[in-house]
């Protein structure tokens, strides 16, 4: 029998567990202090997305990257429809003529324009009412907050808390300094209808052909278990 010395023999069981414990790990760490996150974007494919046409979507330096060549269009998240949850990703525009935009609250069954969803148009709160018999830009039912107009070509993190109960959606965004992994976001909108809120796919959206969006950084909780109805990051 060989004997190998017990330090040695540490070691190696030690990696041997941190491989067997915690794989993927760092794809799956965030940096809110929330352990409920999920990671929706492993950085390198678009799995565990969708999108309405070819060619509209690839990865590109680490972020979800919409082409632009493809016309208007989405990708959805199909691991998970949801209706309650909280939402933070970062976000930015690389070229285009419309803010970049993320839809909640709509179907995939039928398929329509948009999703037939609630639009929200990260980061400075711009907004749009998708749902059949509505497409317009939804009045009272949405409610914008002063704050400093944000460039959308910097790169910016949005938060987005949803109740399907009481239908109340809110977004918090912030711009997001060189090298920092979080800001101190600003409420910049909130949407109420009880009769919208339903379990649907989030998604983002290109507005029109030309538009190039980007995001990374993408996180999902629901149920959400860690300050139900409450910011993280405000």
């Amino acid at each position: 029998m060989t004997h190998r010395p017990l330090g040695i023999l540490a070691i190696a069981l030690a990696l041997f567990a941190a491989v067997i414990t915690a794989p993927g790990a760092a794809a799956d760490d965030n940096p809110y202090g929330d352990p409920n996150l999920v990671s929706m974007f492993d950085g390198k494919t678009l799995d565990g997305w969708t999108a309405s046409k070819a060619g509209g979507w690839t990865v590109q330096g680490g972020a979800i990257h919409g082409t632009g060549t493809a016309g208007r269009g989405w990708i959805y998240y199909n691991r998970a429809q949801t209706g309650t949850f909280r939402w933070i990703f970062t976000v930015r525009q690389v070229s285009g003529n419309h803010a970049p935009t993320v839809l909640i609250w709509g179907s995939t069954q039928p398929i329509r324009d948009a999703l037939g969803a609630i639009q929200f148009q990260p980061p400075n709160g711009g907004h749009w009412d998708y749902r059949p018999g509505h497409n317009n830009g939804g009045g009272k039912l949405f409610k914008a907050f002063p704050h400093p107009k944000w460039d959308v070509h910097q790169w910016a993190q949005c938060e987005l808390i949803a109740d399907q109960k009481t239908g109340v959606a809110r977004m918090a965004c912030c711009p997001l300094t060189a090298g920092a992994a979080t800001c101190k976001a600003t409420e910049v909108l909130d949407f109420t209808d009880r009769t919208a809120g339903q379990a649907g796919p989030l998604a983002l959206q290109v507005h029109n052909g030309g538009i190039q969006d980007e995001y990374r950084g993408l996180y999902l909780e629901s149920p959400v278990l860690t300050k139900p109805g409450q910011f993280l990051t405000t």
